[in-house]
């Protein structure tokens, strides 16, 4: 059991290290302005976030075969053999430590992201301000109305 344990936080680790590399790739097609490939990168990433809650899932059941009343690898570590406590505790450090990189990159993604949709949003907000008629225009029935600033739809009939 605690080997499996082991072999878990190991799997988990290289999904976390994968995760942050996809990130980087994102990040990288977010400054190129590719959205198909953003789309792509984010399609394996929130597979790989799937397969990480399985690994999760699946070590609290480990735990729980360990002793019912474990909840989180630091409750477990006391039934560990010597050489393998040492080995979960490099392991679950090294997720910390690739989950906080992880976390930094995800904020740095989403700034990028939020910063180009405001971009983009701003842009077609004065596209739409250039192309409003400003002044007096005909209407529909073929009248001299005021231009409404609101969108609408035009019917060619009666």
């Amino acid at each position: 059991m605690i080997k499996r344990i082991i072999e878990n936080l190991s799997r988990q680790v290289k999904a976390a290290e994968l995760l942050g590399m996809l990130q980087e790739e994102e990040f990288s097609h977010l400054k190129n302005l590719d959205p198909r490939m953003v789309a792509s990168v984010e399609f394996s990433m929130q597979e790989l976030l799937r397969q990480l809650a399985g690994e999760r899932i699946d070590i609290k059941k480990l735990y729980q075969a360990v002793s019912p009343e474990i909840a989180r690898l630091t409750e477990a570590l006391p039934y560990f053999p010597p050489e393998e406590r040492a080995r979960a505790e490099e392991l679950y450090r090294e997720l910390d430590r690739v989950e906080q990189k992880c976390a930094r990159q995800a904020e740095n993604n989403y700034k990028l992201a939020l910063g180009l949709y405001d971009q983009n949003r701003s842009y077609l907000e004065f596209i739409q301000k250039q192309i409003t008629p400003k002044k007096n225009v005909y209407s529909a029935n073929g009248r001299f109305g005021n231009a409404g600033s609101n969108p609408s739809f035009l019917r060619g009939r009666y």
